[in-house]
């Protein structure tokens, strides 16, 4: 029974030096884990971070409608502007005197058509009454006319006194001279009334004169008021108070939609070849504490990649920065 059990223990510490000199063996037969190459199928699985600058997708163009020299400038970038707000002055050094100058002419022009239409409505008031004072007088010689040429027929014949005839002649002297008068009147209320509409319409013309000077101030000094064309963002601003523009030139750049963004980045060129146009890619606001806002590349301009994505809050403003996280193909 003791030599049974010696050579079961004899067995078993063979067998477990076997089993140990076969793992040993097989461990260090096992072949190496397979190296990862590297190019496509790497790249394919690589995120790259660009930081790059916000820009608007639409902007709006201020020129300057004339030439000159910049006076002042009156909005900066960064600043909220609305439609017709001056943005700068050019040239404008005595114009709103001149401008002044030509408003108080037509005021003064206004009056004076106001008091020639007055003087006007009055001489045909008064003609109306000479040609009413002409028609009775007419009348009333008509009248007398006729009762002395009676008169005449009737003395001539013996029929009527002396006295009576003398009365009716006296009477038609009377009205003859009153209808010279009333006839005189009339034609002298007639030629007022011409005189009158002659100065009413030389001062309408004057007053022309004057709102077109007037007109042409206006146009003088809004042509040296460059005024915003839009409600929107001012994201530029060329030129310097003091410096010459020319006419046309531009002064703003006013973006007009600010949930319409796109952030640009120049990556390096080797990153470069592995971004298409259409390729997904995750904004985040740099100076924002907010979530990532998914885009798209929009294009590749040179070595510029641009990402359009749309704005969630009107915190984010062109000019800030932000990281632009792109997965590489």
């Amino acid at each position: 029974m003791r030599r049974k059990w010696i050579w079961l223990s004899t067995a078993a510490v063979a067998a477990g030096v076997g089993g140990g000199a076969l793992s040993l063996r097989y461990r260090v037969r096992a072949p190496a884990a397979p190296v990862r190459p590297s190019g496509a199928a790497v790249i394919a699985s690589a995120e790259v971070t660009l930081t790059g600058k916000i820009r608007p997708q639409h902007l709006t163009p201020v020129a300057a409608a004339a030439g000159g020299i910049i006076d002042a400038f009156l909005a900066d970038v960064g600043q909220d502007v609305y439609t017709g707000q001056v943005l700068a002055r050019i040239g404008a050094s005595g114009l709103e005197s001149a401008r002044e100058a030509a408003a108080s002419a037509v005021e003064h022009g206004q009056d004076q058509v106001s008091r020639a239409e007055a003087v006007v409505a009055g001489a045909r008031l008064e003609a109306s009454r000479a040609d009413a004072d002409l028609a009775r007088a007419r009348m009333a010689f008509d009248r007398v006319e006729k009762n002395w040429a009676r008169q005449q027929t009737l003395y001539a014949a013996g029929a009527t006194p002396r006295l009576t005839y003398e009365k009716a002649e006296h009477e038609y002297e009377g009205a003859q001279q009153d209808l010279s008068i009333m006839d005189k009147a009339a034609r002298a209320a007639a030629e007022q009334v011409q005189s009158a509409v002659a100065q009413w319409n030389s001062a309408k013309k004057a007053l022309a004169d004057r709102v077109r000077e007037l007109d042409e101030a206006q146009a003088n000094l809004q042509a040296a008021e460059v005024r915003s064309p839009v409600d929107g963002f001012v994201v530029a601003r060329n030129g310097e108070a003091g410096k010459p523009v020319q006419e046309g030139g531009d002064l703003f750049q006013i973006a007009t939609d600010l949930y319409a963004l796109e952030a640009t980045v120049e990556p390096e060129p080797a990153v470069l070849k592995h971004i298409r146009p259409g390729q997904q890619a995750l904004v985040l606001v740099l100076d924002l504490q907010s979530a990532g806002i998914p885009g798209d590349v929009k294009e590749i301009q040179g070595g510029l990649v641009v990402v359009e994505f749309g704005s969630t809050t009107p915190a984010i403003k062109p000019g800030m920065q932000a990281a632009v996280r792109l997965k590489l193909e």
